[in-house]
């Protein structure tokens, strides 16, 4: 009995394109009832929900390095020199930036700066408390808050700002600065929505400033801020990265006194760096990323969606023994033949990499070709 169960013309017509290589987690479940559950079997008895549980854990561990990676993002990093982690993000592949040509650049951790938690002090150096004693966070490094009465045009992200006196400010670059982050309220109680910040100030209309997304037409009491960031991110999103730093001379970055002695690996490419503030959940780039086509790479666990919680083909066998080993040695009963599945299952993972990794000898050749030639130095 055949497994196609659509005709060609509805599914070339259709949207579900390649999706033959994958089998869907209730299938996966529903084989492995039949083939594992019931009298003389592996497993005499096993509730569906225990099954499923096991079987949800499997997509996870295997998500991690078995199969393979296909989510990916891509932005256009704003002034703020962030970007916003995936709601299903695990880790990351790897972040790169795209030329002109669509060509990727692969941009490199740094480990050598962090955003902290800024604690805000008085003049003397000592804490200042919130009322309910709770340590208050700086909103911005070294300046505070501002407030101006804000118009939002029926232009699409455009404001302005009104003077103490009611009237529009001529050139607004005058008073604020890229990527502020805008909070306010309108009359009519309309919010301006979260994450709304500066990107551009028009050269022609100097009253006038972009943001990134649409604000309800009105006139808003908005307090501009920097966001709560620290002097650490301020110095280092507004400084020269120091893999772009060099000495003019000979192409040498981050010269040691003219040689080459003591270069860090990681500062020897020109790409950018980035570090991950995992507690705000946000990519913080290098100053020389602004305005670059960014595209995050990632892993998730499989379990976002629906639609997401499918297997590939190659690696069925492999969920099958994930699923009776973590069944078997959560019991009394299958204590005996769960060294077995261990060990079965590590081979059917093993086998499934190597299928997933999709090596092809004529691939293979093509790289090789040419590798046993002499290189001069």
């Amino acid at each position: 009995m055949g497994l196609l169960k659509e005709t060609a013309h509805s599914y070339y017509s259709g949207n579900d394109l390649g999706s033959y290589q994958f089998i869907s987690l209730d299938h996966i479940i529903n084989n492995f009832m039949i083939a594992y559950v019931g009298e003389g079997k592996i497993i005499p008895k096993v509730k569906r929900t225990d099954v499923a549980f096991h079987a949800q854990r499997a997509i996870q561990e295997l998500s991690y390095d078995t199969f393979k990676s296909n989510k990916s993002q891509e932005i256009e990093v704003p002034p703020s020199l962030t970007m916003m982690l995936p709601q299903d993000y695990v880790n990351y592949v790897k972040l790169v930036w795209s030329d002109s040509a669509g060509i990727e650049h692969i941009i490199y951790p740094t480990s050598k700066t962090s955003n902290p938690k800024a604690i805000k002090q008085n003049t003397d150096g000592s804490y200042v408390f919130n009322n309910d004693t709770t340590l208050a966070e700086q909103t911005s490094p070294n300046t505070t808050s501002e407030t101006h009465e804000t118009q939002a045009f029926t232009t699409s992200g455009t404001i302005s700002i009104n003077d103490s006196d009611g009237n529009i400010v001529a050139d607004i670059s005058t008073v604020l600065s890229l990527g502020m982050e805008l909070h306010g309220t309108d009359a009519s109680g309309n919010d301006i929505p979260p994450g709304t910040y500066i990107t551009a100030f028009h050269t022609t209309q100097l009253e006038v400033a972009e943001v990134n997304q649409d604000i309800p037409v009105g006139t808003y009491d908005v307090i501009y801020t920097k966001g709560a960031s620290s002097n650490s991110w301020e110095s280092y999103k507004s400084g020269t990265p120091s893999e772009n730093q060099d000495d003019y001379q000979d192409d040498t970055y981050w010269p040691n006194q003219g040689g080459r002695i003591g270069l860090d690996p990681v500062h020897a490419q020109g790409n950018g760096s980035f570090y991950i503030d995992e507690l705000q959940g946000k990519i913080h780039f290098s100053s020389n990323i602004n305005g670059k086509t960014v595209i995050l790479k990632y892993i998730s666990d499989g379990l976002g969606t629906d639609g997401e919680m499918i297997v590939h083909k190659f690696a069925e066998e492999a969920m099958y023994k994930s699923i009776a080993y973590a069944i078997l040695s959560t019991t009394i009963t299958g204590q005996g033949l769960a060294p077995s599945f261990q060990q079965q299952k590590s081979v059917a993972i093993r086998t499934a990499k190597l299928r997933l990794s999709n090596l092809k000898i004529e691939e293979l050749t093509q790289i090789m070709r040419g590798k046993s030639k002499f290189i001069k130095h």
